[in-house]
């Protein structure tokens, strides 16, 4: 063999190993989801422009760093396919630039046996490196890029025209949802998507007037409290009536409350969630969170005190749509010494009480650390069920009966801190009402936890407890929407209705363009709706109902 033909030999070798460093995550997404052969002949189809791209490279040094960066691209995409069964969305990019410290440790210390994972791309890439050659003839280099276009344009040009025929689609479409959003240009688009988002974020339009008004009249305190939870499903409050532990013990003792039992999350992901829960945004137009502004805007034109009071664990704490408008925003500290909760999710009950003692009208908007995993927030008095994840040895922290224990006792806590709020607004001739609602659920089982990491969300991670409690002197100002209220128990609910609830439970009536008195569980016209929910790329609805 001649010197010409073995550089040849190891150049076209070299390539090889770049296309399957290219293909590896497709054809671990293919294993898990039980997807066809064809998947991953149509990934291999998609990545030859890039390896013909890099052919034309002459200089190795410049070969190895671009394969190094295609390898962590590609490890990037395949460690979350092995953690949630999906590529990476551009929701994940978000909350992790989002994310807390304390997140971040917790997330990659339960996750470090996925380091191993890498190793066969690494390999790859090493081998790649040291086989590479520069191209031997530019002509042939060209002629063989021109085909490595020519092939997926033409399988493309196939797929819209013969095989969708019937069900045309366009090609904006069609490389949005089956070339860009998997590898190897996935995590380039996801990027692009998180930009365009974050962007989005920082032009919301000048707050417009709603039109609130009331007609209600009193001197009475009136004290509204919407409470957003974090990671709380319903299977496993025994509020519900099912679940075979008492985890909600102190809310079951409580009257005038009311749990409603189908209620879904319009997304799993908090950064979706949140917004559609405070705003009149939904799966549909989730644009109308980033031009108006929140339920705080109706409570303020109606002459409120409006505070919102967020952990500073919450990922969303600075968000606008939490701050804008509101008389104060208020971020509690989560301070943990010695495994004693010193300030967290019960100051956020000290505060609301400080509040309601000086307001005579007043709207508190908060949200919780809550039920987020690891399931640690909770104090010593609550660890009813044991061993959970926070005592066990280190190699047993991911056994699913550990998780679900220790995901049991911060459920005690929740009840504990939800009914601590209830009490303090409870105040004698006050006219109260308190709404709580998580923001989505949590999957717990084969060795993990999880949400939003996927567009296959199962059923604990979108169906969550929507709570309703009012005081005495609310169900005598109000006995048509006491009775309303209570005959919606089993209606299907989700974040859509949430808005017009609020309103609707302090009287606010809105201006015809942005009432809705049919999705308000008070309203004597109210009506079922289709439900959806947002998949964490930020733009597709999946249909639950269907």
């Amino acid at each position: 063999m001649d010197m010409k033909t073995k550089d040849l030999l190891l150049r076209s070798t070299s390539l090889l190993l770049l296309a399957l460093i290219l293909l590896y995550p497709n054809v671990m997404y293919c294993i898990a989801n039980n997807s066809g052969i064809s998947y991953i002949v149509t990934g291999f189809i998609f990545l030859l422009p890039i390896v013909a791209l890099v052919a034309l490279i002459p200089q190795r040094w410049l070969y190895c760093v671009i394969a190094s960066l295609l390898t962590i691209v590609s490890i990037t995409d395949l460690t979350m396919v092995d953690l949630y069964k999906d590529y990476l969305l551009a929701g994940g990019i978000i909350s992790t630039i989002k994310t807390n410290p304390q997140e971040a440790y917790e997330f990659y210390h339960t996750n470090l046996g996925e380091v191993l994972h890498w190793i066969p791309l690494i390999a790859l890439c090493v081998a790649s490196c040291f086989l590479y050659r520069k191209p031997v003839s530019f002509r042939n280099t060209l002629v063989g890029i021109a085909f490595a276009f020519l092939i997926p344009a033409a399988f493309i040009t196939y797929k819209l025209h013969v095989f969708y025929h019937n069900n045309p689609l366009t090609l904006r479409y069609y490389m949005d949802n089956r070339v860009w959003n998997r590898p190897p240009y996935n995590v380039y688009y996801q990027s692009w998507n998180a930009y365009i988002d974050l962007q989005r974020r920082k032009r919301r339009a000048e707050p417009q007037s709603m039109g609130a008004h009331r007609s209600l009249q009193t001197d009475k305190q009136e004290i509204y409290v919407f409470a957003i939870g974090e990671s709380l499903r319903y299977d496993n409050i025994s509020l519900n009536g099912k679940y075979h532990r008492s985890t909600t013990p102190r809310l079951e003792s409580l009257q005038n409350l009311v749990l409603y039992d189908d209620y879904y999350s319009q997304a799993c992901l908090t950064m979706y969630s949140v917004p559609q829960l405070v705003s009149r945004a939904t799966s549909e137009n989730f644009e109308l969170n980033y031009v108006e502004r929140s339920i705080v805007e109706p409570f303020r034109e109606c002459g409120f005190k409006v505070f919102t009071v967020v952990s500073q664990t919450n990922l969303l704490s600075y968000e606008k749509y939490l701050s804008d408008g509101v008389d104060s925003l208020i971020i509690v500290p989560n301070i943990v010494k010695g495994g004693e909760i010193l300030s967290g999710d019960k100051t956020i009950v000290h505060i609301i009480d400080s509040l309601a003692q000086q307001h005579n009208k007043l709207f508190v908007m908060t949200q919780f650390l809550g039920n987020h995993s690891f399931f640690s927030n909770y104090e010593k008095e609550f660890e009813w069920y044991n061993p959970n994840s926070n005592n066990c040895p280190a190699s047993q922290i991911r056994d699913s009966m550990m998780l679900i224990n220790a995901y049991d006792n911060s459920i005690l806590y929740t009840d504990y801190i939800l009914s601590s709020i209830i009490e303090k607004i409870n105040r004698p001739d006050a006219i109260s009402a308190f709404m709580f609602v998580s923001d989505h659920g949590e999957s717990i089982g084969n060795g993990g936890v999880g949400h939003g990491g996927n567009c296959a969300a199962t059923i604990q991670e979108y169906h969550v407890p929507y709570i309703f409690w009012w005081s005495d002197e609310y169900e005598r100002t109000f006995p048509d929407k006491i009775a309303s209220a209570k005959q919606r128990k089993s209606a299907r609910l989700n974040g859509d209705n949430i808005f017009y609830c609020l309103c609707d439970a302090a009287d606010i009536e809105l201006a015809e363009q942005y009432a809705k008195p049919q999705w308000s569980i008070l309203s004597p016209s109210f009506e079922e709706h289709e439900r959806l929910i947002l998949v964490p790329d930020g733009k597709t609805c999946v249909h639950v109902d269907k």
